[in-house]
């Protein structure tokens, strides 16, 4: 069986109809997260991870194309493939790991075979972004230090009642705290989907630690949406300095 000559998959038109990783990240977005900006362009298409240089981890990926739909599926195929993966595991994906990726049926091409030469792309894009990442990294090691040093904690008289009193709180204090708004704004989306978060730890009353579990610890958005909704969350009803990490 063999795709005909204007015939795309399903999974390659889903992709190109409602792409969910198109856009771009910025030094602004970086520098608030703690995270390498890694930007890289080959040909049509540009992309943009966070990485965790702790963990050279992708924490999320965005990218841009500006040829046809064949770019567009491969970017927006590929940023979802790389979130949560490290850099080392990301750059060895192949084109045709994307392409496989796209197929309804193992055994039938998502593509017609004159756009399969694209997917090329994928190796020389990885490329760039393996080469980018190791300046990325420390130019992120900097501006943390910049950050620090130029941030100074508030002295106790300049936190409000409520800062002083969450920060006062023992460490099993805190996470009951946070469990209870996990419960309330978080947990039953996640349940829904067959999915929970448990917190791990939290460090200095500001680095919470988590674990997602069932099948949160498989799906794109735990690394993306939902992380981001998760700390938004815990910002507004607890302290606005909290940062929320997972554990891989």
């Amino acid at each position: 069986m063999s795709v005909l000559e204007d015939k795309f998959s399903k999974k390659f038109e889903e992709a190109t109809a409602q792409p969910k990783n198109r856009g771009a990240y910025y030094k602004e977005d970086a520098s608030e997260k703690g995270m390498a900006l890694v930007e890289a362009k080959y040909k049509d298409t540009k992309l943009y991870w966070l990485v965790d240089p702790e963990e050279d981890r992708v924490y999320s990926a965005k990218f841009f194309a500006y040829g046809g739909k064949v770019s567009l599926a491969i970017g927006e195929t590929l940023c979802a493939m790389v979130k949560g993966l490290t850099i080392d595991e990301a750059c060895s994906l192949l084109g045709s790991d994307v392409e496989s990726q796209l197929r309804d049926e193992p055994d039938v091409p998502s593509v017609p075979e004159a756009k399969m030469a694209a997917f090329s792309a994928v190796e020389e894009l990885l490329k760039i972004v393996r080469e980018q990442y190791t300046e990325a990294k420390a130019l992120a090691a900097a501006s943390a230090v910049v950050k620090k040093e130029g941030k100074p904690k508030k002295s106790l008289a300049e936190l409000s009642m409520a800062e002083q009193a969450w920060l006062s709180l023992s460490k099993e204090d805190q996470i009951t705290q946070i469990n209870m708004v996990l419960d309330d704004k978080i947990r039953p989306a996640l349940m829904a989907d067959g999915g929970n978060v448990q917190v791990l730890d939290v460090e200095n009353g500001e680095k919470i630690s988590i674990q997602y579990q069932g099948a949160c610890g498989s799906c794109g958005s735990s690394l993306g949406a939902t992380l981001s909704f998760m700390e938004q969350a815990l910002r507004k009803e607890i302290y606005n300095e909290l940062i929320v990490v997972p554990n891989m």
